[in-house]
């Protein structure tokens, strides 16, 4: 029986160790969109959206399409929206809502850039590479997506700055990062949003559970039948001592 055991740890070792590195790969290279705020890679924002986090700004996720009924004391930014990018409807919806009131950071690395495209009859102010709209009762920032990125910031914070220096002049009630233009139509599970550690320890621990359960489930020594409990008749006692009351009787008068 021991010998069975050391042979089943030896299997399970090896397997547990070999899920638990597929769970670190396939977790680290998650594939997300680049320029989306889930992706930690070179081309991913998550580094701007954790750090105004971290800096107390507001930021959340939008999972639906910007649209009039979005609260127009938030502040959006869209950052490079996957191909397609947003189709003239969606378009023409972003740009109501801002002169609605609302407030409007649309990073593309496409030139020109798709709003600039659209807006290139109103006049703009330069800040930095980015230009400055005013459009209705609103107002647009447009720049470069590039100079966001990951990689890019942790050579050259100034863009990532830039940004925060105009959502602190806003102050919007929330900052939203429009993920429904990666592809994102719903919510992130909350397994998803966790850190990659908590999603390998918790890999791990049911791994482990699995090998407990199989090694506590394990029988020692040889089975032991379990005999059933002869069914008793109701009154059965009585009937019993009435017959030997009847022999007793049938002995006597012998």
């Amino acid at each position: 029986m021991k010998n069975k055991l050391n042979i089943l740890l030896i299997l399970l070792i090896p397997t547990f160790l070999i899920v638990s590195y597929f769970t670190v790969v396939r977790t680290a290279t998650d594939m997300h969109p680049n320029y989306s705020s889930f992706s930690a890679q070179e081309q991913g924002t998550s580094l701007l959206f954790d750090t105004l986090r971290h800096m107390l700004y507001p930021v959340s996720v939008l999972y639906q399409p910007v649209h009039s009924n979005i609260d127009i004391n938030a502040a959006i930014l869209i950052i490079q929206p996957s191909n397609p990018r947003p189709n003239e409807t969606e378009l023409t919806e972003i740009l109501n809502w801002v002169r609605l009131g609302g407030r409007l950071i649309f990073l593309e690395s496409n030139r020109p850039n798709l709003i600039d495209e659209e807006l290139q009859h109103l006049s703009h102010r330069l800040v930095s590479t980015m230009r400055w709209y005013n459009l209705g009762l609103g107002e647009i920032f447009t720049g470069e997506a590039d100079f966001i990125t990951n990689a890019s910031l942790m050579d050259d914070s100034f863009y990532g700055e830039a940004i925060a220096t105009i959502l602190e002049l806003w102050n919007p009630e929330q900052i939203y990062f429009a993920e429904y233009y990666h592809g994102y139509h719903g919510n992130e599970s909350l397994f998803r949003q966790l850190p990659l550690w908590v999603r390998l320890a918790t890999f791990q621990t049911i791994i482990l559970a699995i090998v407990a359960l199989l090694h506590l489930g394990k029988r020692f020594g040889n089975p032991i039948p379990m005999h059933e409990l002869t069914d008793r008749e109701e009154n059965e006692q009585i009937l019993v001592l009435a017959r030997l009351y009847r022999r007793a009787d049938k002995k006597s008068k012998h």
